[in-house]
C-alpha cells in the first residue's frame, strides 16, 4: 500500500459531503475559532447562500418549496425565489417561538431565533442565561458539551480553557483510538499518530469490504471505502442511485435515516428540515442521535473529538448560528449534513445548504 502523507484533503475521498464524520483536521483550533468569530452569523443567511448551493441546478425544488409557502413564482428567478422562500421560512420559525415579527428585519429575526434557541438549550443544561448574548451562550454551550466528553474520556477539565480542553479531548481521543487499533503511541506526535490511526482505520475498514488496499494510493482507498458505504446504505433504505452522484445519494441517505429515527422516536416529520428533526432528537433523546452519528463514522471514530459533523450545526451551535455538534471545526450545514470528514479540512466540501 501506497503511504500518501494524509494530510488528505482527499479530493475524492470527501466528495460524499460530508458524509462520514471521522475529523482530523490538524486546522481545527483555527477552524473553530473562524467559526465561533463568523459564529455570529452564517445564522445571519443573508443572500441565497444559505440555500443556493443546494439548489444550484435544482430548480424544480425551488418551485415546489416556494408553492408550498404560498409564494408566488411567476417571472421570479432562481436566487429571488431563494431570498423569499428563506425569508418566509424565517418568519414562520420566528413566530413558532412566540417572536413578533412586525416592523423587524429578517436579520433581525434570525438574531432573534438564535438566541431564543440558545436560551432554551441553556436552560435545559442548566446555564444561567442572565445577561448573555448568543456569542456567549453559544460558548457556554459548547463548554458543557467539551466537558461532558472529557468526562467520558477521562480526561480533567478543571482550570481548562476550551481550547485547551478540546486539545486534550482529541489527544485522549487519538490515543484511545490508536490501541484500539494496536498501533503503539510511545514517543509519536500527535500528527503522526493522526496519520497511522487514519491509515489503519481506512484499512480496516477496506478489508471488511473486500476492497484491495495492497499497493493502492490510501486516499483512493479511502474514496472507494466511502463510495461503497453510500451505495450500500442507499440499497438498504431502498434509495435508487441511477444517474446519482454520490454526494446526492449520501444526502439522501443522511434525510431518510434521520426521518427515519424521529419517527421512531414519536417525532412528526410533516415539513421540517434535516437540521430541525436533529435538533427536535437531540433534544428528545441524545443518545439516540449519538448512536446514529457513531454509526455514520465510517473509520470507527464516531465524531469524538475530531470536529465530528453529524448534529444540528456545530458544539452545540446549530443550524440558525448556533453551531451544532462539531466542536472541533466540523461544521454540519443547514440540513444537518456531517460535514467533517476531516481527511484535512475538518468541513469537507459539502455544506450544502439544503434547508428546505
Amino acid at each position: 500500500m501506497k503511504k500518501s502523507v494524509i494530510g488528505f484533503t482527499v479530493a475524492g475521498a470527501l466528495l460524499i459531503g460530508g458524509y462520514a464524520t471521522t475529523s482530523l483536521a490538524a486546522s481545527n483550533d483555527s477552524a473553530s475559532k473562524t467559526a465561533t468569530d463568523k459564529g455570529k452569523w452564517e445564522m445571519k443567511m443573508k443572500g441565497p447562500g444559505h440555500f443556493g448551493k443546494f439548489f444550484q441546478g435544482n430548480s424544480d425544488e425551488i418551485l415546489k418549496k416556494a408553492k408550498k409557502l404560498g409564494i408566488s413564482t411567476s417571472g421570479k428567478d432562481g436566487e429571488t425565489l431563494i431570498k423569499e422562500i428563506r425569508d418566509a421560512q424565517i418568519k414562520k420559525e420566528a413566530k413558532g417561538l412566540g417572536i413578533t415579527t412586525s416592523g423587524k428585519t429578517i436579520d433581525k429575526l434570525a438574531e432573534e431565533i438564535q438566541l431564543a434557541k440558545l436560551q432554551k438549550k441553556a436552560k435545559s443544561l442548566g446555564i444561567t442565561t442572565s445577561n448573555k448574548d448568543a456569542q456567549t451562550l453559544n460558548q457556554d454551550i459548547r463548554l458543557d458539551q467539551l466537558k461532558k466528553e472529557a468526562k467520558e474520556l477521562g480526561v480533567s477539565s478543571d482550570g481548562k480553557d476550551e481550547q485547551t480542553l478540546r486539545k486534550d479531548i482529541r489527544t485522549a481521543s487519538l490515543n484511545k483510538k490508536a490501541k484500539e487499533l494496536g498501533i503503539k503511541t510511545d514517543g509519536k506526535d500527535l500528527q503522526t499518530l493522526k496519520q497511522e490511526v487514519l491509515t489503519a482505520s481506512i484499512t480496516k475498514e477496506a478489508k471488511k469490504m473486500n476492497i484491495k488496499v495492497e499497493g493502492r494510493d490510501i486516499r483512493q482507498v479511502a474514496q472507494e471505502v466511502m463510495t461503497a458505504k453510500v451505495k450500500a446504505d442507499a440499497k438498504k433504505l431502498n434509495i435508487t442511485i441511477d444517474g446519482k452522484m454520490i454526494p446526492e445519494i449520501a444526502q439522501e441517505v443522511q434525510k431518510l435515516k434521520v426521518q427515519n429515527l424521529a419517527k421512531e422516536l414519536g417525532i412528526s416529520t410533516t415539513d421540517k428540515t434535516n437540521r430541525e428533526l436533529m435538533e427536535a432528537i437531540e433534544n428528545k433523546n441524545p443518545d439516540k442521535l449519538k448512536e446514529l452519528r457513531e454509526e455514520e463514522s465510517f473509520f470507527g471514530f464516531g465524531g469524538k473529538g475530531f470536529g465530528h459533523g453529524f448534529g444540528p450545526g456545530g458544539h452545540k451551535g446549530r443550524g440558525h448560528g448556533k453551531g451544532g455538534m462539531p466542536h472541533d471545526g466540523g461544521k454540519a450545514d443547514e440540513n444537518g449534513a456531517m460535514n467533517g470528514n476531516g481527511l484535512k479540512n475538518g468541513n469537507g466540501p459539502a455544506g450544502n445548504g439544503n434547508d428546505m
